[in-house]
């Protein structure tokens, strides 16, 4: 290749590259107040608490889910398939939706969980009540059941069970239901998702997921 072809096919990407990072609001023109537009540019606040983090990336989708499957080892294709959409939609400024994908995803984690933890329960009584409950459409029972659980095989501090299991399972799970039930029904007033929140919200899923499993993998060798 000609070197000047290489050349202007470097100037290219690097100019798809910058106006990526200004549509994802990484970057914005202006350098100050006297130079407000381009070819002047400066990274904004939240472009620094996104070159800060060192939790797995969501403006790097293939990384992120590379790190992701470094946690859990077989990850559920179902999960990676929500996660992998709101990614896809973050980076593209469709926030709304990629809170409502990253929501059924997280859904999806606790469901397996619930199934799990009906696998492990002795007590036969105890069984048919959680089962009565997971053949109910309502979410909300079959999160306070979890969590009522949780805390108990917490108190008993089992060899093996997370430590931190109630706030990494069901708080963060709590907190991204209602997210995705909020965004997720029709209103007066559109939607509206903040950025650093839904960015928050996905560095945060791969380790509610790492718990998540880390837990079922004590309910398959332990019975409660």
């Amino acid at each position: 290749m000609d070197w000047r072809n290489g050349r202007h096919s470097l100037v290219l990407l690097v100019e798809e590259i910058f106006w990526q990072l200004l549509v994802e609001g990484i970057l914005v023109p202006g350098s100050d107040s006297y130079n407000l537009d381009l070819p002047w540019f400066h990274i904004t606040q939240f472009g620094r608490e996104v070159l800060a983090s060192t939790e797995p990336q969501p403006y790097d989708p293939a990384d992120y889910l590379r790190r992701l499957q470094e946690r859990i080892v077989n990850p559920d294709p179902t999960v990676v398939a929500y996660l992998a959409e709101s990614l896809e939609t973050f980076r593209k400024g469709n926030l709304v939706a990629s809170t409502v994908m990253l929501g059924i995803a997280a859904e999806r984690v606790f469901l397996l969980l619930c199934e799990s933890l009906e696998a492990a329960l002795v007590n036969s009584a105890e069984k048919a009540a959680f089962a009565k409950l997971l053949g109910r459409f309502s979410m909300k029972p079959k999160l306070d059941w979890v969590h009522n659980k949780i805390q108990q095989l917490q108190k008993q501090s089992p060899t093996g069970f997370p430590e931190n299991a109630t706030i990494m399972i069901v708080a963060i799970y709590d907190l991204m239901r209602g997210q995705r039930n909020e965004l997720g029904h029709p209103r007066e007033v559109p939607p509206r998702v903040k950025r650093e929140d839904n960015f928050v919200n996905l560095q945060i899923f791969p380790r509610y997921y790492e718990i998540a499993e880390e837990t079922r993998d004590f309910l398959v060798s332990n019975q409660v």
